[in-house]
């Protein structure tokens, strides 16, 4: 496994016209790639949040799919662990984050995965290595 998938990358897969940037990327990482119960729980509650109704109806099927073929990562003690450091190091840094970012960052870490988002930006003091699947030079 290399790869921690973010939900915004997840996400622009069901995209009626989705970025073939992304589509590509995944299509050839998809083996390798993994995503942990926050970033289930994120795409979810976006799910529920929608009207009932067939958008809804066809998000919750791939929804279904997807938990029943992607290698999910627990958030575990060693995972918390390695959550309450990072946050630690960085409030002495002076920065922060929003906190389901930092409990996604947490997990590629302790996994020394590479996290594949197009949100670069908040997980830029990290210390975990990312990729941008939107960036076509990726």
């Amino acid at each position: 496994m290399t790869f921690l998938v973010d939900a915004n990358i997840l996400s622009e897969l069901t995209k009626q016209s989705p970025h073939q940037g992304v589509v590509n990327w995944f299509r050839t990482n998809e083996a390798e790639s993994a995503v942990d119960a926050i970033i289930l729980g994120e795409i979810f509650a976006g799910i529920l949040a929608l009207p009932r109704g067939r958008k809804r109806a066809q998000l919750l099927h791939w929804f279904d799919s997807v938990v029943d073929t992607i290698q999910c990562l627990p958030f575990d003690a060693t995972t918390s662990r390695c959550w309450a450091k990072l946050i630690v190091d960085l409030k002495a840094k002076g920065k922060s984050m929003p906190v389901i970012d930092s409990l996604i960052a947490a997990t590629a870490l302790t996994h020394g995965l590479i996290l594949a988002t197009r949100n670069v930006r908040d997980f830029q003091h990290t210390g975990i290595k990312i990729v941008d699947p939107f960036d076509e030079a990726t």
